[in-house]
């Protein structure tokens, strides 16, 4: 009896070391799979921090360009007000140019072939009646025109029924038009004095059936003034 049992004992021995074999490639198999599993988990939450970092990178410029885009847009706001605000510059007043109590020149010959009036009469050229609120001074074409005083230069324009026109701040709210040109010698922005020439004469549409002369107009505070008054001078 003691023979036999000794096989048996020897199978039971090999049964237990291979189930131990077996429990002990189990247990490796689990401890492997739940590390790669953690490995996993690990790169995956490292990947979405990354990405939530992208997000905040990408906020934070899209504020700096705001921000940029805002700053230039009070920068040209500011400028744009500073150039509304800029006056226009002006012929200062003085002693030498106030007008009906200074010096003023002729801007062409003395004569005059028609005055200064408000009542409507009767314009030989266009064969109607109007007003005549300015001075026609009597001067051949090419003949020079000058400035009556010192003054700075407003404009230069052509205009259909006045031709040419020279239109000169003389200072004391007195604006001048010089109109019939030919040829002008002076741009906006010039300051002219007493006596320099603007200029030649030439002719004026609306008053082409007339001889030659110079339409000589003046303002006085935006109103229409008579030229030889506001000169001083007797017509």
């Amino acid at each position: 009896m003691a023979t036999k049992d000794k096989p048996n004992n020897k199978n039971l021995r090999a049964l237990f070391s291979v189930i131990c074999l077996c429990i002990i490639a189990l247990g490796l198999i689990v401890y492997f799979s739940t590390q790669s599993n953690n490995d996993e988990l690990v790169n995956e939450a490292t990947t979405v921090k990354q990405e939530q970092t992208t997000e905040v990178q990408r906020r934070v410029t899209v504020k700096d360009t705001t921000t940029t885009q805002t700053t230039v847009t009070e920068n040209q706001s500011t400028t744009k007000a500073k150039e509304t605000t800029t006056e226009a510059p002006t012929m200062q007043v003085s002693d030498t140019n106030t007008p009906y109590k200074s010096f003023y020149k002729y801007p062409c010959e003395e004569a005059s072939i028609l005055g200064y009036t408000e009542e409507l009469i009767k314009n030989e050229t266009m064969g109607d009646y109007r007003a005549h609120t300015a001075v026609d001074f009597k001067g051949t074409a090419g003949s020079k025109v000058v400035a009556v005083n010192d003054g700075l230069v407003l404009s230069v324009n052509k205009d259909n029924l006045l031709g040419t026109v020279i239109e000169i701040d003389h200072g004391g709210k007195l604006v001048a038009k010089y109109c019939g040109l030919d040829s002008v010698n002076v741009s906006a922005g010039d300051y002219v004095t007493i006596g320099q020439s603007l200029g030649t004469l030439g002719s004026v549409p609306f008053e082409s059936k007339a001889e030659s002369h110079l339409h000589f107009e003046t303002k006085l505070d935006g109103k229409y003034v008579n030229p030889i008054d506001v000169m001083g001078k007797a017509e």
